[in-house]
């Protein structure tokens, strides 16, 4: 099921960024260029957006879409995942635990749809685990 639900993030997150490739005329990343051509808070098509340092925050009907880019490829954290299956009318009621949640996204990692993105962070010694997506064929 994981498979499924990360498939309708991913895509929302697509579909999103060809709204607004479109409406500004460009062809690289809206993360790349929110700061240059258009509001950095702003809505398109029932879409509320935030732009914010690498990512963005989109919502729809109350669903949570949050993921940062680097260059063109999806990464998200668990948290941000798991906020997606929290708002979303369809998997809100699954009761996913954060330890499931992050069991069967290391199931993609050994299927290589997804890598590990380690940020340590070195005033506090603390560890930031990121997943990225390398294989986006899979969500076609």
């Amino acid at each position: 099921m994981i498979e499924k639900i990360l498939k309708d993030y991913i895509k929302f997150i697509r579909s999103f960024e060809v709204l607004l490739k479109d409406k500004y005329q460009q062809d690289i990343n809206p993360c790349l260029f929110s700061h240059t051509f258009f509001k950095r808070i702003d809505s398109i098509d029932g879409i509320e957006y935030h732009f914010h340092g690498s990512g963005c925050t989109a919502k729809k009907d109350g669903v949570i879409y949050e993921y940062d880019i680097i260059i063109n490829q999806i990464k998200f954290s668990q948290w941000k995942f798991s906020e997606f299956i929290r708002t979303h009318p369809e998997y809100q009621n699954l009761n996913y635990s954060p330890d499931f949640v992050e069991y069967e996204l290391y199931q993609l990692i050994e299927k290589g749809i997804l890598e590990w993105d380690i940020i340590e962070g070195i005033p506090f010694g603390c560890v930031f685990k990121f997943y990225r997506v390398v294989e986006e064929s899979f969500f076609d």
